[in-house]
């Protein structure tokens, strides 16, 4: 995979790790983020930095020379939904998107969510053919999102991770010693963030070409089972979970393992 220029829009947790290994590989690699910090970080491994800001009604920063001449762009921007419900995802990926077709931009890769989908009582299964048929207002912005990146795209991937671990992060660290836990049956729906990264390299690489790609790595346990042992494995206070609870959600599944 030498020789490629490849963009990684948004270097937090994931597409920081992702610089570093695509540069590891040979991989001509910028990257941006609105961190002093993070940009100084890149830097000093030998990626190219940009401070970049996209917001809902204007992109801040050096949008030229982050895109100009890249074969490959990865745009990995958290939604913000959660602390702002009203932000306007979809219309801040569309006004990327006009840069990346002016900059003739050949394959786009979008991180999305598995919140697309909606979580049921029945436990439904989805894979990569399922239709997105979230009804909360995070997952329908989510789901335009995607399909504004595939509309403007030449090539496009749309990579879902189910819920992100690696290192130190885990979400046995918040449900720790917890009581009264609800969906105590409902599979767990995680993925590592080596298993993501290895994903998105082999669909630069060319070994992986897919229109969606589901990511999930770990076994879907129940939640009760998967989190207590998680606990006992971590040396935190078991949670304890409401058995009486209806279980509500939904089974990730992907054709790529």
């Amino acid at each position: 995979m030498p020789n490629k220029n490849i963009g990684i829009l948004g270097c937090g947790w994931l597409g920081y790790d992702l610089a570093l290994k695509l540069k590891q590989q040979g991989c001509e690699v910028r990257g941006t983020s609105r961190s002093l910090e993070k940009l100084q970080q890149l830097s000093e491994n030998g990626v190219h930095a940009f401070k970049i800001d996209l917001q809902e009604d204007k992109i801040y920063g050096d949008v030229q020379g982050f895109l100009k001449g890249l074969d490959v762009l990865l745009i990995d921007i958290p939604p913000g939904l959660r602390k702002n419900p009203e932000s306007n995802f979809a219309f801040r990926t569309k006004l990327f998107m006009r840069f990346v077709q002016v900059y003739e931009i050949n394959k786009v890769l979008f991180i999305s969510s598995t919140s697309v989908f909606e979580d049921r009582e029945d436990i439904p299964t989805y894979d990569e053919n399922s239709i997105p048929n979230a009804t909360s207002n995070n997952g329908k912005k989510i789901i335009a999102a995607e399909q504004i990146v595939q509309e403007m795209a030449h090539q496009s991937t749309i990579i879902r991770p189910c819920g992100l671990i690696g290192d130190d992060r885990h979400p046995i660290k918040m449900l720790a010693g917890r009581k009264g836990i609800k969906n105590p049956d409902a599979p767990v729906n995680l993925v590592t963030r080596d298993h993501v990264n290895s994903l998105i390299r082999k669909v630069i690489a060319g070994e992986l070409d897919a229109a969606v790609i589901h990511a999930v790595s770990e076994p879907h346990k129940s939640r009760q089972d998967y989190y207590q042992k998680a606990a006992i494995e971590f040396g935190l206070e078991v949670p304890v979970f409401d058995s009486d609870s209806e279980n509500l959600g939904k089974k990730i599944v992907s054709r790529f393992p």
